[in-house]
């Protein structure tokens, strides 16, 4: 904290000169947006609430280091952090691999393991996430079977240029600094980012259990759980007469900690990620071959290398084996768009990727993955009298001409239809109904069937493809100010791949594997709301419950492992005149299940957490803004479990100050 206030004395004279320019420069970058849009077309309240959004404000106002501390933000998403020190999202259950993830319009994931760890991901430049937590749409290409997270970047809205800084320390000796400058000068624009991020560790609750194993005795911070992280960003866009192109480049460093799991004694993961390198060019592109055909393209060259070091013992001392991984990506997404009128538009679209992975260790030589995925289909979009309709169809293709050890299983190839209905029914201005049934597939990935990661899992080379029949049912309610979500759903998979422990008579070493459950079902209700009323009030909540059972063998397996039950989310904030702005959050994640080491469940207890921040404009007028904040999560230091064997962080503060000129 004294570091915080020598920061504020000595930018103190600066601000007030710096105090000039427009705090409402910035617009998302719509470039690279995953959705296909008409411009032209009317954006009604019931729109807007059918879109689950986390705008720029909120992303500000959470003060988080990664989008992995976003879980409160993102409706009915869960973030876990697992035994191999990575942070993924959930959506109603579904599990990361579902998931697509996408960056201006880029798929993130890491088509090795189809999953990207959300910490090296840092969340300065973001100015919108949209949420789609079905799979409603064939313009997301494959894989995407549980929803998709779109993210899209800052882009200046104004003529001239801007520069904003974040500064932020906290417990734990985290430090955060952040740089961004943006221009527009007639038809180009540009934005650049440089992000610091760097901590000791974790702080444990101090109500964490005395016999907590594999932590260090008298420390505060979970053991392990250190990093650093430094990431640069660049784009620019120009815009001709019938043409918009945006070119961006990204690159991300991080060395870190993987905390061992508190019940696995000697066979818990001793990892350090001391390298992990991340360069992504992504080009962006839109032309209009007249007022109602519309090309879009994104295209990218992904560069992904770490490098996991496996230590013998807790002490972290001596190096029990090495693996370097490096993956090479190179992906596209078409749509060709035709709209037929102002209310009625035909896409047909074409996703695909291929990406080589090498892997290598300290007593084997590298060994080379290949796989090649292509997804294509057609979409309609239109307005027929008081419903709203989309459909769709697709095909999706995934092979894998090389496997490494594993060769018998080169160019081995598999395939599936999708598809989607999707209703919208207007009752009133106001009110709507809403229904949905797609199918989707998910292709096992390389990792899931012919990675043992450094001996703790067992492989399964012949893992089928997942496939899901996704249900759902709502209610919207939408006026100017306030806007209720409500909606049923039914999900059913066949196939599903989860993790089990093996039984000693299956595995002498009790490994885990990975196995297709012969049917999984996850349904529940999942509601949200959002107020905006009086003066410079907002409040926002979600409630997610979730109901899952499986079956195989011929034999009910009543949970899922790693699905909270209950999800729920409330935030409320208001800003007084004179310019201060209190917010309070509440997080509930209910009961859930793991595997536990003898092949059973272990159930892992609800948790409720508090938070409390607090900002100060220090400077508003029509030329800058300049706030101080102070942030407090996790008020009561309840005791979390991010997963069995891993807890979550307990109280921690942390402060800081933003300008944006």
């Amino acid at each position: 904290m004294k570091k915080l206030l020598l920061i504020v004395i000595l930018f103190f004279p600066f601000l007030k000169l710096v105090a000039s320019e427009s705090i409402d420069t910035l617009k998302v970058y719509q470039l690279g947006e995953v959705e296909v849009t008409d411009s032209r077309a009317k954006v009604s309240n019931i729109t807007k609430a059918n879109m689950a959004n986390v705008n720029y404000y909120t992303i500000q106002k959470s003060d988080v280091f990664s989008v992995s501390d976003l879980q409160l933000y993102i409706p009915s998403g869960y973030v876990r952090t697992n035994s191999r020190g990575e942070s993924m999202l959930f959506i109603r259950g579904a599990g990361e691999r579902q998931l697509g993830l996408f960056f201006d319009g880029a798929n993130m994931n890491i088509p090795w393991d189809n999953r990207l760890d959300l910490t090296s991901v840092p969340a300065d430049m973001i100015g919108n996430i949209r949420v789609n937590k079905s799979a409603n749409s064939i313009l997301y290409g494959p894989n995407v079977m549980g929803g998709a997270v779109s993210i899209s970047t800052i882009e200046r809205a104004t003529k001239g240029n801007g520069f904003s800084m974040k500064m932020q320390v906290g417990d734990g000796n985290s430090q955060n600094l952040s740089l961004i400058n943006d221009g527009r000068f007639g038809d180009f624009n540009y934005v650049a980012n440089l992000s610091y991020f760097s901590s000791d560790g974790i702080l444990m609750s101090g109500n964490a259990p005395d016999s907590l194993g594999n932590q260090n005795t008298g420390s505060s911070l979970r053991t392990n759980t250190d990093q650093k992280r430094i990431s640069a960003y660049l784009r620019g866009e120009y815009k001709f007469d019938a043409t918009t192109l945006g070119l961006s480049f990204s690159y991300t460093t991080q060395d870190k900690g993987v905390a061992p799991e508190t019940f696995a004694g000697e066979d818990a993961r001793f990892w350090r990620y001391p390298e992990r390198n991340r360069f992504m060019i992504t080009f962006n592109g839109n032309h209009n071959f007249s007022e109602v055909l519309t090309l879009r393209a994104t295209f990218w060259y992904d560069i992904y290398s770490q490098k996991i070091e496996d230590y013998k013992s807790f002490d972290y001392n001596e190096i029990n084996e090495t693996q370097k991984d490096k993956d090479n990506t190179i992906g596209t997404r078409l749509s060709l768009n035709y709209l037929l009128d102002d209310i009625h538009r035909i896409s047909v679209v074409l996703n695909g990727f291929n990406t080589i992975h090498d892997q290598s260790t300290d007593d084997a030589n590298e060994i080379e993955y290949n796989q090649n995925t292509l997804s294509t289909g057609m979409e309609y979009s239109g307005v027929i009298s008081d419903f709203s309709v989309n459909a769709g169809f697709g095909f999706d293709y995934n092979q894998t001409p090389k496997t490494g050890l594993f060769t018998e299983a080169e160019g081995d190839s598999q395939s599936d239809l999708a598809g989607f209905l999707s209703l919208k029914y207007s009752i009133s201005e106001s009110i709507a109904l809403t229904g949905s049934i797609s199918r989707r597939t998910r292709f096992p990935t390389m990792r899931e069937q012919y990675d043992g990661a450094l001996g703790s899992f067992k492989t399964n080379p012949d893992l089928n493809a997942e496939t899901g029949i996704l249900n759902e049912i709502g209610f919207i309610y939408a006026t100017d100010n306030f806007n209720l979500k409500a909606v049923g759903f039914y999900n059913i998979y066949d196939d599903l791949i989860e993790r089990i422990r093996l039984t000693e008579e299956q595995d002498p070493l009790r490994r885990r594997m990975r196995v297709n459950y012969a049917e999984a079902e996850i349904s529940g209700i999942d509601m949200n709301v959002n107020y905006t009323g009086i003066r410079n009030v907002n409040v926002s909540g979600f409630l997610t419950y979730m109901h899952t059972q499986a079956e195989q063998n011929n034999e009910m397996i009543d949970h899922l492992v790693q699905k909270p039950e209950i999800l729920a989310g409330l935030m409320a904030n208001y800003r007084f005149n004179f310019g201060l702005s209190p917010q309070i959050e509440l997080e509930y994640t209910g009961k859930m299940y793991d595997s536990d080491p003898e092949g059973g469940f272990v159930e892992i207890d609800p948790a409720v957490i508090f938070n409390l921040r607090i900002g100060y404009d220090l400077f508003i007028s029509d030329l800058a803004y300049t706030e101080f904040f102070i942030r407090i999560n996790n008020l009561t230091d309840t005791y979390k479990l991010s997963q069995y064997g891993l807890p979550s962080a307990g109280r921690t503060a942390n402060a800081g100050i933003t300008v944006r000129i």
